[in-house]
């Protein structure tokens, strides 16, 4: 994958507060107070990888993003202080950042981040599309902090920190990987900070068990007989209360079945490591048992068939 990098220090020192700026705005987070840039000083390193996914690690001196940039496409983004001190601010609440906090949000919605010491971060932007099929609880509106209490948040939070750290070292090969991982960490830590299970109660108990029957389905996606009998009998549970767990979250079993096939025949298209095998294979692998019903199934969902898509990312990876 492309590598992008970038030193204010590479340009007059007149002109560096205009080159950050453009920097930020390239990657689209809404700068703030411009007198803070004044004497600024940073470094960025910035990738994005097939599947649209796109990494940067910068290095700067104090300053403020807020609000929200109308040509950002339709994202989810993380930042993780990997060094430094910061506040976020958002619905008129303020929280104090610690290194362990990973703040997440959904982009259009207004926010402000005060980056109020030297620091250094971690800052990603996911595709809706990679992340809102795996939502249980759709993400909506929401900003918030995963605070890396639970051991869960606490693994997410080690496995971007590496990432930070390593970033210019990987290859697509060894990040196709670390990206889907980073995105199951994700919906994980965003399903256990829905805040519904823990109110207990009958919801707590329906999201409860949606969460495992989605969590059962994804290690049987490549079972062509799975089914809506089949799953409700792994989990020991009626045929009738899945679909109406599932009815319940706005959506049908059959329908997250195949979006969720649909996300995983999209992702090993583009990757590498699957790379020497053919698109009927990829489809055949999760459990689609129909070339030709894929192919047209994979255009509704995505707009293009499988074999541009696939043409997509190895055009964009050279």
């Amino acid at each position: 994958m492309p590598l992008w990098k970038f030193s204010v220090d590479t340009v007059p020192e007149t002109e560096r507060q205009a080159a950050w700026v453009d920097v930020l705005r390239r990657l689209k987070l809404p700068v703030a107070d411009l007198s803070s840039l004044s004497r600024v000083r940073g470094s960025v390193m910035v990738t994005t990888t097939p599947l649209g996914c796109e990494f940067a690690v910068l290095e700067s001196t104090p300053q403020t993003y807020s609000g929200r940039n109308p040509d950002h496409s339709s994202a989810v983004w993380l930042a993780v202080l990997a060094r430094g001190e910061g506040i976020l601010e958002h619905g008129g609440e303020t929280t104090v950042l610690s290194p362990r906090s990973i703040i997440f949000g959904a982009s259009g919605v207004d926010s402000t981040l005060r980056l109020t010491s030297d620091f250094r971060m971690l800052f990603i932007k996911i595709p809706q599309l990679a992340v809102s099929p795996r939502m249980i609880t759709p993400l909506g509106q929401r900003v918030g902090i995963l605070p890396g209490v639970s051991g869960l948040e606490k693994m997410f939070n080690g496995l971007l920190l590496g990432l930070a750290d390593t970033l210019e070292a990987l290859d697509d090969e060894h990040f196709q990987p670390v990206e889907q991982s980073m995105i199951e960490f994700l919906v994980a830590c965003l399903a256990s900070d829905g805040r519904i299970e823990s109110k207990g109660g009958a919801a707590g108990a329906r999201a409860f068990h949606l969460r495992r029957i989605c969590q059962k389905i994804e290690t049987l996606l490549h079972d062509p007989e799975l089914s809506l009998l089949k799953v409700a009998a792994e989990n020991g549970v009626s045929p009738r209360y899945v679909q109406k767990l599932f009815t319940g979250a706005q959506m049908t079993f059959s329908n997250y079945l195949k979006t969720r096939r649909l996300e995983r025949c999209y992702a090993d298209l583009i990757s590498p490591v699957h790379a020497q095998l053919s698109v009927s294979e990829i489809c055949f692998r999760w459990g689609f048992n129909d070339a030709a019903h894929f192919s047209r199934t994979f255009r509704e969902r995505f707009g293009l068939s499988p074999s541009k898509h696939r043409q997509s990312g190895q055009t964009q990876a050279v």
